[in-house]
């Protein structure tokens, strides 16, 4: 009985051997490209803005901003999900936060994870995806 289990041992490393062999090793390419996005709300401009409200905490988060207010967002971005990124002076992130846009649009508050502080927020920014 040993002499069969070895020889269908040896066998079954042979198969498995010679399946390996077997695969190919080929090269494929991989490539990038680009398409227009789409815009739920094209009011937004650098002369229109978005209102934005700066929430601040209270007690022992006195001073460490809590959410974030985005107001005026256009209906056709209700059901997307909203992103705002607080970066300080040099551009680096310090906080950030998500929230579900209504699907009247309208004001999104977005709580913001982190909690910095007010005095190292330089810049909100704001980013829609979806619906």
């Amino acid at each position: 009985m040993a002499p069969v289990l070895a020889a269908a041992a040896v066998g079954l490393l042979a198969l498995a051997y010679g399946a390996a062999a077997s695969l190919g090793i080929g090269s494929a390419s991989l490539g990038a490209g680009g398409a227009a996005v789409q815009r739920c709300d094209t009011s937004p401009s650098s002369s229109n803005p978005f209102t934005k409200t700066i929430n601040l905490g209270s007690g022992a988060n006195a001073g460490k901003v809590v959410s974030v207010t985005i107001g005026d967002v256009a209906s056709a971005c209700g059901g997307g999900q909203m992103t705002v990124v607080l970066t300080n002076a040099s551009g680096a992130k310090v906080g950030d936060g998500s929230a579900g846009v209504p699907s009247g649009g309208g004001s999104v508050t977005v709580p913001i994870d982190e909690q910095p502080s007010v005095g190292s927020v330089r810049n909100v920014h704001v980013a829609v995806v979806g619906p």
